[in-house]
């Protein structure tokens, strides 16, 4: 966009448009999902939605063309992040889930780890879109195999359903308030790096710490859920939420950027594999596609916000007042996850 001659003005509200539709979009799939009983017929058509966006991205010039864009990616992209983790529940069956769903997005990992470090120095920047789009038209061929069906919700509404369960929104809660500090662990602290003097290897390193740690961990927190449970995890990965964002505040050499990504095993793989795998079971029998769209959306609401209100006090108030109010509200979901936990080991509500 910046190449097109779009303005930061333009360019982030282009980036809202895609989420709102993003947000919106993906409850109106989750319902879908549980009211056809069909998730893997939508997540075939997601990744057709997602590869014809990607293709008319190449074609892109002015504020119409990437708006439009924007509106096809956020229709189809929860087509398929929110909906594959209930396909892959579901093909796992009931034994050692925590190993099955681990391996599973080890996947996703070694195809974050390509399309980020590998095919950017083979392929231009066009080329990277187009190779995207064969990608993902290509995952429609063995997703074109797969038969997973589900008993279809003909009659009452999952959301409403869903939302009278006090566990079930009290862990969208956590969810969304640890999400507020995920910009400032993830996206920022590139930025801050730069700021420190880090130069673009340096930076690429960051990235690449990140893609090593997730498929290192995904392995030991997929059989730590199977030993432990997803509740301890999740406890885990809420705390080190905050830890990681105090550490990125009192760091003034960029080359100790490094040392808090180590928190990524539980801030992001413990986190992932456990969080969806808890949503399963709360959903129940109220609608596994619905309730996997909300705790996405309680993720994205949280990043969204959290960018923003990032960005603000990065700006005016430097990265180490941001670093910090972020710890305080990540901290904030882990207190309230660990009172979920307490609560509902006396009353099983959570």
């Amino acid at each position: 966009m910046r190449q097109q001659g779009l303005g930061e003005s333009l360019i982030g509200a282009v980036a809202s448009l895609s989420t709102a539709v993003l947000l919106l979009a993906g409850l109106g799939w989750g319902v879908v999902a549980d009211r056809t009983g069909r998730p893997d017929r939508i997540v075939l058509f997601g990744c057709a939605g997602v590869a014809a966006s990607l293709a008319w991205l190449t074609f892109c010039s002015g504020p119409q063309d990437f708006a439009l864009y924007a509106i096809g990616r956020g229709l189809s992209m929860p087509m398929i992040g929110n909906l594959m983790p209930m396909l892959a529940i579901s093909a796992l069956g009931t034994a050692a889930q925590g190993r099955g769903y681990a391996r599973y997005r080890i996947f996703g990992s070694f195809g974050y780890i390509c399309s980020t470090l590998l095919l950017p120095r083979l392929l231009s920047v066009g080329s990277l879109f187009w190779a995207a789009a064969a990608a993902l038209l290509t995952a429609c061929l063995p997703l074109s195999q797969i038969r997973i069906h589900f008993q279809p919700r003909r009659r009452g509404g999952s959301v409403r359903q869903l939302l009278r369960q006090r566990g079930f929104v009290g862990f969208l809660l956590a969810s969304l308030l640890f999400s507020l500090a995920t910009p400032a662990v993830f996206t920022f602290t590139a930025v801050y790096a730069r700021e420190l003097g880090a130069d673009q290897v340096f930076i690429g390193l960051l990235a690449a710490t990140q893609g090593v740690i997730a498929v290192v961990a995904l392995p030991l927190t997929g059989a730590m859920v199977d030993r432990f449970g997803v509740r301890l995890l999740l406890w885990l990965g809420f705390l080190a939420q905050p830890l990681r964002a105090v550490g990125l505040a009192f760091v003034d050499d960029y080359h100790f950027l490094l040392l808090p990504q180590a928190l990524h095993f539980f801030t992001w793989a413990g986190f992932e594999v456990a969080g969806v795998l808890l949503v399963n079971q709360l959903a129940a029998e109220d609608g596994g596609g619905t309730a996997q769209s909300l705790f996405r959306g309680s993720q994205v609401l949280g990043s969204l916000i959290g960018a923003s209100v990032c960005g603000y006090l990065a700006e005016f108030h430097g990265y180490g007042a941001m670093y910090g109010i972020a710890a305080g509200l990540a901290a904030c979901g882990w207190g309230l996850f660990s009172l979920l936990t307490w609560r509902g080991s006396q009353t099983r509500a959570l």
